[in-house]
Formats: structure tokens, C-alpha cells, sequence
């Protein structure tokens, strides 16, 4: 042992303590615990108290837990599902081809052209910043745009779209490298995608109008749309917007982390939109379109306006506002340039002259007095008046636009010559042919039955009512009563009396349709898949003067064009009647020139009317008409 400290020593126990203790026992068999009474107790470490705030503790842990998974799985299960398929699957929207539009012929006015479109994901970029700095050193001199204006793009797309439209009508060779680009940069997104293309010199701008941009405001109010979409701004394209969009289809992508595509998971075909035909006749829109600006070159008056209508059935041959404008711009990447041109040119070239213009009527409102004056019974066809060059009222002077009149004048050279003695007679009385007119009330209520200071219902945004006044109306807004100057100034069209070319043309077709003029309107049929829809012309004007009185101003309106004011119309194949007015509007410039007519006499097939602003008393506006109808009937 004491060699070696680490050997078990056998035999006896030396130990007297110890080997009495074993005497009588197997050592190892079993341990006596005779010692524990004598033994001190063990004591807690953690009171009672401490264990059961422990416990409470880690239950409410874990309720907390339980309750938040449960929250997450159960209740935003589907919402976070919707995440991350969201992550997995890529929805890219199928563009419909918008419906055509041909003209009554069915010549073909606007197509859909495909151009390939560059689009950027903001998300993808925005990630990585790096990656979006390198892309763009890499786009600029494919795309051949700068930095700056690349940047612009990207900021003007709507901040909650998840693309921007970088550029349009890319050219075949920059598409295929931007293609092969996108294999390492999933941020670059090449589409093959119809846009509008209206076609050249049919002068249909303001008829037509044109697609914008989808905007914030218009997917509130239309649902089916999305950002970088088209829908109708203006013109039929927007009152039929929903006729012509058709339904986009949509196609289902899985990409991978990278947002590489991996496969189509499903696809969804799209529905293209329903055509329309117009009753415009694109000949006669072209070559009207053709006369007015050669007419506007030559005389220096950029400003006009005329229409054509089918005397029928109220359908608009031809509709030409001066100065246009191409609508072409519209169709892709706006340039500020162009558009800027067109907003701040003076002559408002975005104003459709035909349905929006509001200007005096002139002589062309005498038919309506002239009715209505042998409707009340002021005055029959013998009545005459005596024009010597005007009326005297007190200090005030009247005059007819002959300087020494016109002679005795009845209601058939009264409205042949424009005769103004005449209708100040009938339409305020009170000298020796007339001792009671008409009045301000009977004219401005033969005004409103004729259409006036009321839409016509055509089938296009922006139409004005136009205005009538009344005593009341003058005396609250001019703080002035009304006076017979003002009756007088009436009857002729002047005054504060405004109005539209296609209202002038629709109560001129009351005239040449003997006794009823329809709703005019631009189309004719609606091509769906289940057949060709057409649309009833509507009446609006019936009804308003007896047939005897309607065949006296229509006899009158002929003399016009035998041996009145528009003499010239005798050159057209066919006879023509109408009417000339000259409206004066602002004493520092010249009045406007209009001309109102129908033909053949016997059997109208159309009605024209013609707005020269500031034309002045030359007949520009006879002119135009006149140009139009010699072509139109020589066809």
C-alpha cells in the first residue's frame, strides 16, 4: 500500500469502526437507513409561489403563441397564401383588340397596329439597386433615350403600379435585344400589344376622338380596367367605350426566386371588342374636310365648322371642326411638345366647333320667327312690310343690311333677301306695318320647340345647350329691363341669343323632312357576336308649325337660291334651298358667316349647315356649301 496508493486492499477490514458494523451483514446486499431519523431535511430551493407565478407565467406564453399561430394560420391564412402565391405566380394581362370602326360603306376609319412595348418592374428594381444601376446603363443606348428622361418615365408611372411603360413602338431590333437582356434581368418585361392608329386625312379627329392613359380616378369608377391600359378620353371612342374595349385575357406565369418564368400555369383567351359602322360617309368627310381648309388657307379664317346631315334619318354624313387636329398623338408615350401645341394654340383646335360652339344665329334664326309668326297668326303671306333701310325707335336706328332697302317685302322675299325690316315688324311691332309682334315671349317659346337652349342627343361628349334670354333673366344678370331694341335685335338673331351648327341643322331638317327632324346621331350599327344591332333614328322635332305654314317657309328657304341670297347654289345638279346669315357678335371684328340649306328641294336627301367665324359678309360660308354640294351630287 504504501508502494502503491491505488491498490484495493483484500481480506479483513482493519477498521474496529467499521468491521463491527459489517459483522453480521453481506456487505453490499442492502443499505440501512437506521441512520435517517438522526439525519437533518432536505429544504425547498423555490418557495410554493414563486412555482405557481412561474407556471402562470409560461401559460400565458404560450396561450399568446397558440393564439397568434392560430391568428396567422386561420384567420390571414388565406391573405398570406395569396402572398406568397403571389411571390410564385405572375399574372401579365392579355390586351382585347379594341373594336373597329368603319364608316357606312364599311371603309375601314381605325385599326389596331401591335408595337412591341418595354416595361420595367418597379418591385424587382427597387430590391436591388445595384442591379437597377447596372440595367439602366444597359438600357439607354438600346432605348437611345438619357438617363434623365428614363428616370422620368419610371417616376410619371402611377406609384402603386407594379410596372411603369418605359417606351412604345419599339423598334423589331431593339425589342429582340431587350428579349435576350431579360434573361438576366427579370426586371424587363417585352410585350407585343395592340395600340389605336387612326387613319390620315379623313378629318374625323373630333368625331373619332381619342384613348388616354388610365388614370387613378377612372379605375375607381371602372373596376375591369388596369394600370398602363387605354380607355376612351373623348369623341365615340369614349361614349362607346364600353362597346368597343371587349375583355382582356390573362395569362398565369410561375417564376422562380429570381423571377425567371418557369411555366404557364393557365391561360385565359381574350374577347375582342364589338365593331361599329358609322353613318359618316368618308368621301364626303374627306372632301369637306378638303374645301374648308382650302377655303380657311385662302381667306385667312382658320376658324369653321360645318355639318352634314342624312335629312331622313338625322345620321351625320360628314362633321368638320376647323382648325383639327391628329388624334394619332394620343396613341402612344405623350409628347409634351405636340400636346402643348395643341392646348395653348388659340384657335382651340380640341373645340369641336359643331356641337360645343355657341354663337349668335343671325338670319338663319328668321325661319324660326318667320314660323312663328304665321303659326300665331301675326301675319299671313299677304302681309307686306315697306323696306326703305330700316327702323326708327326714338333715338335708335334699325337698320336692313341694303342701305336703301328692300322694298315691299313679303314673308316669301323677306326671308329670300334677309329682309330685317321684316322681322323687326313681326317680332316687336309697334310701327305703321305692325302694331303687336310676336314679343319676346312667343319667339323664345318657338325657339325652344324648334330645339334651342337644349342638347340634341348626339352621340358625342361636350355638346352645349346653348342659350336664350328672357326679361327676367337680363334684368337679374345685365341690371337692365328688357326693351324693344332687344325684340328687334331678336328677331333677326342677334342679341344674347346663342347657338350651335347642329342645332341650326336639326330644325333646318325640320323644314326639308316636311314636318320632322331626327336625333341626330353617328352610329348606325353595332357588330356583336350575335348579330348587327341597328339603331333606330329617334324623332325629336314634330309638330310645330301647321304643313300649310311649314310649305310657305320651305317655298321661301327655295327662293333664296332662285333669286335671294344664294344664287351661286344654282351652279349645284340638283335644286337647293336655304338660308344666309350674317351674326355680328363683336363690334371691333367681322361678324360670322353661316350659311343653312337642303337639297334636292323636292326630295331631300341631305342638310348642310356651315359656320365661318369671323367670315365676314363675303359669303364664306355660302361658298363652302356650295363647293361641297357640287361635288357631293356630281357622284
Amino acid at each position: 500500500m504504501k508502494d502503491n496508493p491505488f491498490k484495493i486492499q483484500e481480506g479483513t477490514v482493519r477498521d474496529g469502526r467499521v468491521a463491527e458494523w459489517l459483522k453480521h451483514r453481506q456487505t453490499g446486499d442492502y443499505l440501512s437507513f437506521e441512520f435517517v431519523p438522526k439525519a437533518q431535511d432536505l429544504g425547498k430551493f423555490i418557495s410554493d409561489k414563486k412555482i405557481k407565478i412561474t407556471l402562470v407565467l409560461f401559460l400565458a406564453v404560450l396561450f399568446v403563441l397558440l393564439a397568434r399561430a392560430s391568428y396567422l394560420q386561420i384567420i390571414q391564412g388565406t391573405h398570406f397564401r395569396g402572398i406568397a402565391e403571389g411571390n410564385r405566380l405572375r399574372n401579365d394581362v392579355i390586351p382585347a383588340n379594341r373594336g373597329l370602326i368603319y364608316d357606312r360603306f364599311g371603309n375601314l376609319l381605325v385599326r389596331n397596329v401591335s408595337y412591341f412595348f418595354l416595361y420595367l418592374n418597379k418591385q424587382i428594381l427597387d430590391k436591388d439597386s445595384v442591379a437597377a444601376a447596372e440595367l439602366t446603363d444597359k438600357l439607354l443606348p438600346i432605348l437611345k433615350i438619357s438617363a434623365d428622361e428614363l428616370s422620368q418615365r419610371l417616376q410619371v408611372a402611377p406609384q402603386d403600379a407594379d410596372k411603369a411603360l418605359v417606351y412604345e413602338n419599339l423598334p423589331y431590333e431593339s425589342a429582340m435585344q431587350l428579349m435576350v437582356l431579360s434573361e438576366n434581368y427579370p426586371a424587363i418585361q417585352v410585350n407585343y400589344e395592340p395600340r389605336r392608329q387612326y387613319l390620315a386625312s379623313t378629318g374625323l379627329s373630333h368625331v373619332l376622338g381619342y384613348l388616354g392613359v388610365v388614370s387613378p380616378e377612372d379605375l375607381q369608377k371602372n373596376p375591369g380596367y388596369h394600370y398602363n391600359d387605354r380607355l376612351g378620353k373623348d369623341g365615340l371612342e369614349a361614349v362607346y367605350e364600353s362597346i368597343l374595349k371587349g375583355e382582356d385575357g390573362q395569362r398565369q406565369v410561375e417564376v422562380d426566386a429570381l423571377y425567371h418564368e418557369k411555366n404557364i400555369v393557365s391561360m385565359t383567351e381574350p374577347v375582342d371588342g364589338q365593331d361599329l359602322v358609322l353613318t359618316i360617309d368618308n368621301k364626303a368627310e374627306a372632301k369637306l374636310t378638303e374645301i374648308m381648309e382650302t377655303q380657311a388657307r385662302t381667306n385667312g379664317k382658320l376658324k369653321m365648322a360645318a355639318v352634314v346631315l342624312d335629312a331622313k334619318d338625322g345620321g351625320v354624313l360628314a362633321m368638320v371642326s376647323l382648325p383639327t387636329y391628329d388624334n394619332n398623338i394620343f396613341t402612344t408615350i405623350l409628347n409634351n411638345d405636340e400636346y402643348g401645341k395643341i392646348i395653348y394654340d388659340s384657335n382651340t383646335p380640341l373645340l369641336n366647333r359643331v356641337i360645343a360652339g355657341t354663337y349668335p344665329l343671325g338670319s338663319v334664326f328668321k325661319l324660326i320667327v318667320g314660323s312663328a309668326a304665321l303659326q300665331e297668326k301675326i301675319i299671313d303671306t299677304s302681309f307686306t312690310v315697306n323696306s326703305t333701310g330700316g327702323v326708327s325707335v326714338s333715338s335708335n336706328f334699325f337698320p336692313d343690311w341694303r342701305s336703301g332697302g328692300h322694298g315691299l317685302t313679303n314673308i316669301y322675299w323677306a326671308i329670300a333677301d334677309s329682309v330685317n325690316t321684316f322681322f323687326y315688324t313681326v317680332g316687336g311691332g309697334n310701327n305703321q306695318w305692325l302694331k303687336i309682334g310676336l314679343g319676346v315671349d312667343k319667339i323664345i317659346d318657338y325657339a325652344k320647340r324648334f330645339g334651342l337652349s337644349k342638347l340634341t342627343g348626339i352621340d358625342l361628349l361636350g355638346e352645349n345647350p346653348g342659350f336664350l334670354p328672357s326679361k327676367q333673366w337680363k334684368e337679374e344678370n345685365i341690371k337692365e329691363r328688357w326693351y324693344l331694341g332687344d325684340t328687334y335685335n331678336l328677331s333677326i338673331g342677334q342679341g344674347y341669343l346663342l347657338a350651335t351648327p347642329l342645332q341650326a341643322a336639326v330644325y333646318t331638317s325640320y323644314f326639308a323632312n316636311f314636318g320632322q327632324a331626327f336625333q341626330p346621331h353617328l352610329v348606325k350599327e353595332i357588330k356583336t357576336k350575335d348579330g348587327v344591332q341597328s339603331i333606330i333614328p329617334k324623332p325629336i322635332l314634330t309638330n310645330i308649325v301647321s304643313s300649310d305654314n311649314l310649305n310657305v317657309i320651305r317655298q321661301a328657304l327655295r327662293q333664296t337660291v332662285i333669286q335671294g341670297t344664294a344664287v351661286s347654289l344654282q351652279s349645284v345638279s340638283v335644286p337647293v334651298a336655304g338660308k344666309t346669315g350674317t351674326a355680328q357678335f363683336n363690334r371691333n371684328k367681322s361678324p360670322h358667316s353661316w350659311f343653312t340649306a337642303f337639297a334636292p328641294y323636292d326630295d331631300p336627301k341631305i342638310v348642310m349647315t356651315v359656320i365661318v367665324e369671323e367670315g365676314g359678309d363675303t359669303g364664306l360660308a355660302v361658298t363652302v356649301a356650295r363647293q361641297f354640294m357640287e361635288w357631293y351630287f356630281s357622284q
